[in-house]
């Protein structure tokens, strides 16, 4: 039974055995076809670009395999190949192709050559990648102390579009677009670069540059080395002293800043001017740019044309002249006195040009402002320096009062200028930019009273100032008790010295203004007094003091009687009783010389009389509806609203 067993499993796996060998003979019969593709495209550059293939069901025939390229579609190995002839990974192979030109389409395949018939793959096209642009660079021309052209040729784009071009300098070599540069426009061709703001006597490299997306392409480095400036410069022209003799020019320095000249000269008016650097030679010549703005330089350094001459001032005068070779600028300043000095029969040195009085420079330069006593209807000049009768100012002759004449100290001496008719302060205005001159009455800001006829002559113990009415600065008025006997005079300032009072008798109250004591009414009590300084008149009267306002005067008419106050001299007070509206109480000083209410306007304020004077509206007082009492003591300063 175990022997039949064995013998049939020892029968299976002979059959077994012979199936499986006629299996594998049947097998390795059957081959796949060849095939060839074009996987993938890598590295694409400006000269090179990686393909790689793949050989599907390859055998021992392959003979060659690789890449094929061109710039027309479909290659073959006829055009260019590249044979793979490394170790393939598998059935892939990796090809590099090298040596191509940028910004160019190419078409691309994989080969295989196998039992003698060439296998492509699928054609692949790209475009190699753009190279930086080729530029070459101009020489420098033109060099001055701060300034030179260049200039490039863009030669090439390297394909793509020049979107930028221009140079770059430094003072160092290689210069590149990091650092100092111009920009002059894009694409190819020649282009021209101003540089500009350079120092003067320095080694400058340059390169010509062109960009595109590729990146930035230079030109061969050039150098050059601006100039220096010249230790001085030298006006000439019918405008200067020099005339239009180059060996005579008038010498210009140097000044601090290098390129800048700074000078002061005598110019002769409306004439003409221009700069050299080299006495008796016309080369460089400096002067205004021809069709620029006034302030412009233009130069011939030798070799083109001259540029044109700078005008001098319509005022012949000493000028400060600044000409700056850095930026090509000048510029004419006149140049004033630090102060003037009157002298004349109508002032107080007469014609002792050693004394001659202080008028000193105001705030703007040129204009001369300052306070002078003036004796009427005489003469008047000024000088610049004491002792010297030139430079002398004074009436331009033949013109209209007012407008300055000169003598520098080569020509005639002014006309004199006439004094005021009227002797006293005044305030004198001479303008050296617009030559004129004005006159004016010095009006002071402040005056007081004394004297026995309102206390005593001792400054000391009287204080009695006045009050300027506002908006007419020639006028001052007060409420003042005097005595029945004594005088009185004025001063602006409270001290001796600048005092006056009157001269003459008065008609109708009003004394002319002089040097002699003013006698008081001779009865004691209140009286208003009123200066005018332009008419030279004083005024001696009755006090008139009003209310004002809707109080009680809805119309609000300046002396309305209704608002009089009564003189109460026995008790020294001036006082209105009324029944008032509801409002604010104001109260004025009134006289014939006044023009409204408010210039001479004060307030009852905290018990005291409070004046308005050249001051703006003042703090309010208001009152209810009912019958009031307004008294002021003048004597005092006090007041009350009751």
């Amino acid at each position: 039974m175990k022997r039949k067993t064995l013998n049939r499993i020892l029968a299976v796996l002979v059959i077994a055995v012979l199936f499986l060998g006629a299996c594998t003979k049947e097998m390795s019969d059957v081959r796949l076809a060849a095939k060839i593709t074009t996987s993938q495209l890598l590295n694409v550059r400006s000269d090179s670009a990686t393909i790689i293939g793949f050989v599907v069901a390859a055998n021992e025939g392959i003979t060659e395999e690789g890449v094929v390229y061109n710039t027309s579609a479909a290659p073959t190995v006829t055009n260019n190949k590249i044979k793979f002839a490394g170790i393939s990974s598998g059935a892939t192979f990796k090809v590099k192709v090298g040596g191509l030109t940028f910004a160019t389409v190419y078409y691309a395949r994989a080969y295989a050559i196998i039992g003698g018939n060439v296998l492509y793959g699928a054609e692949v096209t790209f475009t190699t990648l753009p190279v930086v642009p080729t530029v070459t660079t101009d020489s420098i021309s033109a060099i001055t102390t701060y300034t030179g052209t260049g200039g490039g040729n863009v030669t090439a784009a390297g394909g793509a579009d020049v979107t930028a071009r221009g140079i770059c300098y430094s003072t160092s070599h290689n210069p590149d677009v990091s650092g100092l540069k111009t920009s002059n426009g894009t694409g190819l061709g020649k282009f021209v670069s101003p540089i500009k703001s350079l120092t003067q006597n320095t080694v400058y490299y340059v390169r010509a540059y062109a960009k595109n997306s590729a990146g930035v392409g230079y030109g061969p480095e050039m150098s050059f080395t601006t100039k220096s400036f010249p230790v001085a410069i030298y006006a000439l022209g019918d405008g200067t002293t020099a005339g239009w003799d180059n060996t005579a020019a008038v010498k210009i320095v140097q000044s601090a800043s290098p390129g800048v000249y700074v000078g002061n000269l005598d110019l002769l008016s409306a004439k003409s001017m221009k700069f050299i650097s080299t006495l008796g030679a016309w080369q460089p010549q400096w002067g205004q740019a021809t069709g620029a703005a006034v302030g412009v330089l233009g130069v011939n350094l030798g070799g083109g044309s001259d540029p044109d001459a700078i005008l001098t001032p319509a005022t012949a005068d000493k000028y400060k002249v600044t000409v700056d070779l850095g930026n090509m600028t000048y510029k004419i300043e006149q140049l004033f006195p630090a102060a003037l000095y009157a002298l004349g029969d109508g002032t107080l040195a007469g014609w002792d040009n050693t004394a001659a009085k202080l008028l000193p420079m105001s705030a703007t330069p040129g204009v001369y402002v300052g306070t002078l006593d003036l004796i009427g209807g005489k003469s008047l000049k000024f000088i610049s320096i004491l002792g010297k009768w030139q430079p002398q100012w004074g009436q331009a002759t033949g013109a209209a009062a007012g407008k300055v004449g000169v003598n520098m100290g080569s020509g005639s001496d002014p006309d004199a200028i006439t004094t005021p008719a009227t002797d006293g302060k005044y305030k004198v205005t001479m303008d050296l930019v617009n030559m004129t001159y004005k006159i004016e009455t010095q009006f002071p800001t402040a005056l007081y009273m004394i004297g026995d006829g309102v206390g005593s002559w001792d400054w000391g113990t009287v204080n009695l100032p006045l009050i300027p009415v506002n908006s007419h600065p020639n006028l001052f008025w007060k409420i003042v008790y005097m005595n029945a006997s004594g005088g009185f005079k004025f001063a602006p300032e409270k001290a001796w010295g600048n005092d006056f009072g009157k001269t003459g008798d008065a008609t109708g109250g009003i004394f002319a203004k002089g040097g002699d004591n003013i006698p008081v009414p001779g009865t004691a009590g209140y009286y208003m007094i009123v200066v005018d300084l332009a008419a030279g008149k004083i005024s001696i009267a009755d006090p008139k003091v009003y209310l004002m306002g809707s109080v009680y005067d809805p119309n609000w008419n300046t002396a309305n009687p209704a608002g009089l106050f009564t003189v109460d001299n026995a008790n020294s007070l001036i006082t209105l009783t009324k029944t008032l509206s509801a409002g604010d109480v104001r109260i004025y000083a009134w006289h014939t010389w006044f023009t409204d209410w408010w210039q001479s306007e004060f307030i009852v304020l905290n018990g005291q009389i409070a004046f308005r004077g050249t001051g703006n509206d003042q703090d309010r007082v208001t009152v209810t509806p009912g019958p009031y009492t307004i008294s002021l003591n003048f004597k005092t300063g006090a007041g009350s609203i009751q």
